[in-house]
Order: C-alpha cells, then sequence, then structure tokens
C-alpha cells in the first residue's frame, strides 16, 4: 500500500519531506531551498492529503512529525537511492558520463583536493562539468539532504552524525614567521607567549582556534590579533606582517613564509570526503571519492 502512495509523489517532494523531517521548521526549509514559506507550507498540505495524515504536528519548538512521517523517511530515502542507481548504465565509463558535480570545500581543500581533481576530470571524463563552493557549516547538512550539495571536503568535526565519509589524509600543522623578517631563535612551545598571532576559524568568528585546550596544557596563551576565515588570507597576513601562524604542512614551502621548528607541535586534521546516505552507491559518487583518494594518496 505505502508504494502505491509513493507512486503520487514526485522527487522533489520526496526530497522536501526528508528535509522536513531534518529540520522540522517550515521557516528552515524555506530558507534552505530559497523559496517562500506559503510554498512550503503548500507542498506539505499536499504531502498531508497524498498520505491522509498530518505527517507534522506544530509545537513550541517547531514541528514534531508523526509516527507515520517517521517510518516514511528511511523508504523515501531508500526510493530515492535506487532511482540515482537507475539513472546511472551498470558499467560505469567516467569518459562518456555527462554530469555536473557540486562540491563544498573550504580554501585549504580546494588547495590539496578540488584543484587536481578539476584537472583530473578533465583527462578522464570531460563530460563532467565542476561547481565548488565555499563551505557553509551552518547550512551544510541541509543542502546535502536536498541534493544542493553532491560532496563536502572537510573535517569530520563539521558533519552530522548521519553522513557517510571516507577519509583523504591527515594533516600537520607547522609554524611560521615572515620570510621578510630575521629568524625566530624558539626553543620551547613558551616561547609564543611572547609573540603576537593569527588563526584560521572557518568555523566560529572567534579568537580562541581549535587547540586552544592544547596549548593551555603546554603552558601557552597565545596573543591572538586576528582571527580570519581561509588559510590563503593567513599567508598574506603572516608574510607582510610581524605576526606568527600555524599553517597546514601542505600549504608549505611558500617563498613568503620562514617554518619555525619547535619540538611540540599542536594536534593535525584529518581530511575526508562526505556525501548524503541517498548517494552512498551512485557510480558517479563512487568514481569521484576514488579519485580523490588517488589524488590525495599521490602527493
Amino acid at each position: 500500500m505505502l508504494f502505491v502512495v509513493l507512486e503520487k509523489l514526485d522527487v522533489k517532494q520526496m526530497r522536501l519531506l526528508l528535509l522536513l523531517l531534518q529540520k522540522r521548521s517550515l521557516s528552515k526549509v524555506a530558507l534552505a531551498l530559497n523559496v517562500s514559506q506559503q510554498a512550503i507550507s503548500m507542498q506539505l498540505k499536499s504531502l498531508r492529503m497524498i498520505f491522509d495524515d498530518p505527517l507534522f504536528v506544530r509545537d513550541g519548538q517547531g514541528m514534531t512529525p508523526t509516527a507515520h512521517a517517521l517510518s516514511l523517511g528511511d523508504v523515501i530515502a531508500n526510493v530515492l537511492s535506487q532511482l540515482e542507481q537507475a539513472a546511472h548504465p551498470a558499467q560505469f565509463l567516467p569518459e562518456k558520463v555527462t554530469a555536473t558535480v557540486v562540491i563544498s570545500a573550504t580554501d585549504y581543500a580546494q588547495y590539496t583536493v578540488t584543484n587536481r581533481l578539476f584537472f583530473r576530470i578533465r583527462q578522464l571524463a570531460p563530460g563532467i562539468k565542476l561547481i565548488v563552493k565555499e563551505l557553509e557549516i551552518e547550512t551544510l547538512s541541509t543542502s546535502m539532504a536536498s541534493g544542493q550539495l553532491d560532496l563536502v571536503v572537510t573535517t569530520p568535526a563539521f558533519l552530522s552524525d548521519n553522513l557517510p565519509y571516507a577519509p583523504l589524509f591527515k594533516e600537520t600543522y607547522q609554524l611560521v614567521s615572515s620570510a621578510k623578517l630575521p629568524p625566530k631563535q624558539l626553543t620551547h612551545i613558551q616561547a609564543l607567549n611572547h609573540y603576537d598571532h593569527v588563526i584560521v576559524s572557518p568555523s566560529r568568528a572567534n579568537l580562541t582556534g581549535s587547540s586552544q585546550s592544547w596549548f593551555e596544557a603546554q603552558g601557552v596563551k597565545r596573543n591572538i590579533v586576528a582571527a580570519i576565515p581561509h588559510f590563503s588570507m593567513l599567508v598574506d597576513y603572516v608574510s607582510n606582517g610581524d605576526v606568527l601562524a600555524y599553517v597546514p604542512s601542505k600549504m608549505l614551502p611558500n617563498p613568503g613564509l620562514r617554518e619555525i621548528h619547535l619540538p611540540q607541535q599542536p594536534p593535525g586534521f584529518e581530511v575526508v570526503v562526505a556525501w548524503h546516505p541517498s548517494r552512498s552507491q551512485t557510480p558517479l559518487h563512487q568514481w569521484l571519492v576514488t579519485q580523490m583518494q588517488a589524488i590525495t594518496a599521490a602527493s
């Protein structure tokens, strides 16, 4: 009976229902899809008529899904996954694929992964067009669920628990100063207390930094004078200034930066590629993930 009802739905309605189950707010879904709240309300009315169920009940915090709505979630996700698979040939031939792929990544992930992915695509699958977007952490899960994003290159800390991912590589940090200034003779980590610092903070606008607790455990309280969203900007801040900073090692060497080696180093981070569960078995996505892993393994 359920699959008979599902035949009345189009793909957009299925994606909308999944998004409503995730966000549980008409206004948030409308914002994510860039449409009016009235349009979402009308779509929800249609869904209620199709399933003969309220699906969502208003409460003080937004909307609570009914038991029937919750049971629909896994079924619809599975249907969408099967549709994705059916849209691709059994034998995946990258040189014959025509598609547009949207990837979200930080500037660092673009530098280390998506830039080289572009050239690999041009060589192996010229029919694939690539759109790279800045990483927007606040809307990441919503964009993945609605199909606006195909893949995201980031760290696991920025991913919701329901998003599968594959590891690409592990990165370490390196302390740097401007190459224009005389070399700094630092012999212990506490010496950092005597300098000004710049950090990259893509997820939150503050002067703390992701490794703050580690530095405090080492007896270091950095005087952070600027927090910026991109590592590409950081290079300019350091090379033309009098500040210190930690940059990912893969961004070095750089003619404008001088490396400073200390016995202790802050913890690094893992870079992964993630996708929505409904796309896990899509041949195109599997091929793209494989290419990213090959690119990063060779670097």
